[in-house]
This record gives structure tokens, C-alpha cells and sequence, in this order.
């Protein structure tokens, strides 16, 4: 029988695409001052063409990828610094979308009971995990960008 002690007793809600996105949108907002909403069309969206990703573990271990336009990884450095998406590098833009993974991935680990477990998170890096059929997955419109999160998330061994 599970005591108070025990943190796999806490329930959490599970993190589904409507919580990821939510998760997102909410980091975007608060950090960036960037809008999005998800998208029901997402082939109307430009292609993804810049990746990032961080990995946590504890009592559940996992990843989260973000894989975005490049115009939307300008905007969000570009937000993120205050200055025109036209003034921003690659190097910039891919440095944003990789603290945005730090970000997204923070919230995800709270989502998944952060707030009673305790968490790793890695470094955001370039690039992204291999996909999986079994991540949770949301597609958002960012001003006309696309920006597609996943996650992957199993209990630990």
C-alpha cells in the first residue's frame, strides 16, 4: 500500500497533445511574447528544417524534440533578444530553439509530477531523437510558422 511518503502515489495528469501543447504555447507566450495555436492544417505550414532536443530521466525518462521553420526559430531570437527576425544568424536561431527545448522540457517534467519527483534535465542540443510511433505529438501555427514538439516519455526501469 503506497504511503504519503511514496511520490508514485501522487496522480498527475497524463500528458497528452492538447497538455503539450498547451505546455508550449503557454512557454512561447510568457517567454517570447510569441502566439500559437495548434494546427489542424499543419501542410499548409512551411517545412521543418531546424531541430532541436532534451532528454530527462528520473522516475520517468524521456525526450522532447522540437522541429520548426526556420522563420519561426528568427522570430522566436528575435523576440527572445528584442531585435527584427531579419537581424538574427542561423547560430541565433538555433541557439533560441534549443532554450526553448530547456523550456519545454522543464514544463513537460513538472507535467509528468516534477513538482513531487525528482527530475534530470540534460542540455539542449541540435537535432533530434529517432521517431516514435508512441510520442506525444502537437503541431502548432506560430504566426504562419510551424513549430512540431514531441515527446517521449516511459517509466524508468
Amino acid at each position: 500500500m503506497p504511503t504519503d511518503n511514496d511520490s508514485t502515489s501522487k496522480s498527475h495528469a497524463p500528458l497528452d497533445s492538447d497538455t503539450l501543447a498547451r505546455l508550449v504555447t503557454n512557454a512561447l507566450e510568457r517567454t517570447a511574447f510569441v502566439l500559437a495555436d495548434p494546427c489542424d492544417t499543419p501542410e499548409q505550414l512551411p517545412p521543418a528544417d531546424t531541430f532541436a532536443q532534451i532528454d530527462f530521466s528520473g522516475p520517468e525518462s524521456g525526450g522532447v524534440d522540437l522541429r520548426a521553420s526556420r522563420a519561426f526559430a528568427r522570430n522566436l531570437a528575435g523576440s527572445l533578444l528584442g531585435v527584427d527576425a531579419s537581424e538574427i544568424t542561423d547560430a541565433q536561431a538555433e541557439e533560441a530553439l534549443r532554450e526553448l527545448a530547456n523550456i519545454v522540457g522543464g514544463s513537460v517534467i513538472t507535467a509528468l509530477g516534477g513538482d513531487d519527483c525528482r527530475f534530470s534535465l540534460g542540455l539542449p542540443a541540435l537535432g533530434n531523437h529517432t521517431p516514435d510511433l508512441n510520442a506525444t505529438q502537437c503541431t502548432l501555427d506560430a504566426e504562419g510558422e510551424r513549430l512540431e514538439v514531441s515527446c517521449i516519455h516511459r517509466l524508468a526501469a
